[in-house]
């Protein structure tokens, strides 16, 4: 074997002279079970499917459409200490969007029994984008490569968007060798009962839990009638718009004996005392996908400019149309007011400039009425399917770091309920390839689903994870929706393991916790104590951090200050550690 040929090898580039590719039917030319999906291949959710645009010429390409999908390739047989290389080509034609997007290659090894060992990921790796009228050259490469680790004997890999963009995949190859990146070998302690572990949010809490309203004045979102599941589209803007407003009092006197602060994700127009000057917020765009088509009501906002219905009155002439009244109100009890977007688009359905322009928008409106730049996005009409990797860029850039109301499509849907209709894991995650936002997930309160909400914050108190609880507050104002949510809030406030919080705290807790590491030290001598450090890598103090001890200690210190004994169940200790910053902790136990 020449020079040339074995530095391809570990380079994972593909060799025409050798038949060494280790994936099975990896033409894409034998039909599987499920229409569309090549045999073995597997796709995560809707979305995949075989395409006819290849490089290869040979017709056949795998296309994977939404940023909660992935494909994997069929079992790869492999042999523990090995390392193993995925290499292939991909494109994307969403040239409409001016945007590239990315992919990520993860590698899931398996035991023998069939049980997910391992997983190694890469970082995230840019896709060609086609341009009908300047065809790029080549496709983009993807590779990866891991060594097999103990006990491992098959290999299932998958390739993830970062986006919703359309990508196509071709001309992938697996075979023994590449080379693996270096990995950081440090002994750091996650879960495990008989080490201290951190506990997931303040005070040892178990579960967090978010009060959150999408809040719109008949401007900003109720006269653009796409609301075709709301039972309230086809009633009077200008009615709901003053039970929005109604609402704010009836939510807040609902809070005010828990002293619970709320999320408020309110629109553009939430913040304006009224619009005399006849200001054209985003030059008043009108949007081409605002039709019967996307499920508008008709196709009025094709043509017609998005604020062009603005009375341009005042909050004591058309107090439908402008909150800015209200602000004060929600910032007498320290509430959280968030975006629900300027002028309540589609987010799936507009480009990076559209949302630059929103973001602007919002934040100036805002700054009017003393309210700090957003920090959390809940997207109206769950309108989050079809974002580009460039949007979702727009959002880290304009510093967003949490967003809900997410879409339930399959192949966008980052949670999917089980077959009670729950959300089957209750947890922010990192948004794939922008991990600096935390997507989380919600649950609408309603009459109906009030009990169903109950055991949705128990799923979230068993697993340590969070939910957002939701409606409109022109929901929470008539008797029904009152006793609904008086009902959840009773029982939310009466479990001493849950942390009440608005959700942009509760995302920048999860973020910060991150951070956090605890390490072993280890001892020198049978007689000495448990001895640990924990650091705060991050740049976010962790105040009332709670740290889960393996025992109770008869002896416990805090960078050689004596601690009295944690005498809780189980045994915790509670914290505070500044960003940066790095305590030891001994503990003795019973003789």
């Amino acid at each position: 074997m020449t020079i040339f040929v074995q530095q391809r090898i570990e380079r994972c580039a593909y060799v025409p002279l050798l038949a060494d590719n280790l994936l099975p039917n990896a033409d894409l030319a034998t039909p599987g079970a499920v229409p569309d999906i090549p045999h073995g291949w597997v796709a995560g959710a809707p979305g995949v499917r075989l395409g006819d645009f290849a490089v290869d010429g040979d017709g056949r390409a795998l296309q994977l459409i939404g940023i909660a999908n992935y494909v994997q390739t069929p079992p790869i047989s492999v042999e523990t200490g090995r390392s193993y290389c995925f290499d292939g080509l991909a494109i994307t034609d969403a040239a409409n969007r001016g945007s590239a997007t990315r992919l990520q290659v993860t590698f899931h090894w398996y035991n023998a029994a069939k049980h997910e060992i391992a997983v190694n990921a890469t970082t995230w790796q840019p896709a060609t984008l086609w341009q009908p009228n300047n065809p790029p050259e080549r496709w983009s490469s993807i590779s990866a490569a891991f060594q097999a680790p103990p006990k491992a004997t098959e290999l299932l890999i998958r390739i993830h968007p970062a986006s919703d963009d359309r990508v196509y995949l071709d001309a992938m190859h697996v075979r023994a060798g590449g080379q693996p990146p270096v990995t950081n070998s440090e002994h750091v302690v996650d879960s495990d009962a008989t080490q201290p572990s951190l506990a997931p949010w303040p005070n040892g809490k178990r579960a967090a839990v978010a009060f959150t309203f999408d809040w719109e004045t008949t401007m900003s979102g109720l006269i653009h009638s796409r609301s075709v599941d709301d039972p309230n589209f086809t009633k009077d803007p200008v009615q709901r718009g003053l039970r929005m407003r109604e609402g704010i009092t009836t939510t807040l006197a609902l809070f005010q004996p828990y002293n619970i602060r709320a999320t408020y994700y309110a629109t553009g127009y939430n913040f304006l005392m009224g619009n005399t000057a006849r200001t054209q917020y985003m030059d008043n765009p009108t949007y081409a996908w605002a039709s019967t088509e996307n499920r508008w009501t008709s196709d009025r906002w094709q043509t017609t400019p998005w604020f062009a219905d603005d009375p341009y009155g005042t909050v004591a002439s058309h107090p439908a149309w402008y909150f800015g009244d209200l602000t004060p109100l929600l910032q007498r009890t320290n509430q959280d007011i968030q975006s629900h977007t300027f002028s309540h688009f589609y987010g799936g359905f507009v480009n990076a400039h559209d949302w630059q322009a929103d973001f602007a928008a919002w934040k100036q409106v805002a700054a009017e009425r003393s309210v700090p730049p957003a920090r959390s996005l809940a997207f109206p009409w769950s309108g989050s399917g079809g974002m580009s990797d460039a949007s979702w860029d727009m959002l880290e850039s304009a510093g967003i770091t949490s967003v809900t109301r997410l879409s339930d499509q399959s192949q966008y849907n980052l949670f999917p309920r089980d077959a009670s209709g729950l959300i089957a894991d209750p947890r922010c995650r990192p948004l794939p390839g922008h991990e600096r936002i935390l997507a989380c997930p919600d649950f609408y309160l309603t009459p109906q689903t009030a009990e169903q909400a109950i055991a949705q914050i128990d799923a979230a108190r068993a697993v340590g994870g969070m939910i957002d609880l939701w409606a409109h507050t022109e929901e929470v104002t008539s008797p029904e929706q009152i006793e609904a949510w008086q009902r959840v809030i009773d029982y939310v406030a009466g479990q001493p393991d849950v942390w009440i919080a608005p959700l942009s705290e509760i995302a920048d807790w999860q973020q910060a916790l991150e951070h956090a590491h605890i390490t072993i030290i280890e001892p020198t001598a049978d007689a000495n104590p448990l001895a640990f450090r924990v650091t705060n890598n991050g740049q976010r103090d962790l105040n009332r951090l709670a740290l889960t001890l393996p025992f109770l200690p008869t002896r416990l210190t805090v960078d050689g200050d004596e601690r009295g004994a944690a005498l809780s169940d189980p045994p915790t200790l509670i914290v505070d550690l500044r960003a940066g910053q790095t305590m030891e902790v001994e503990l003795w136990p019973k003789l």
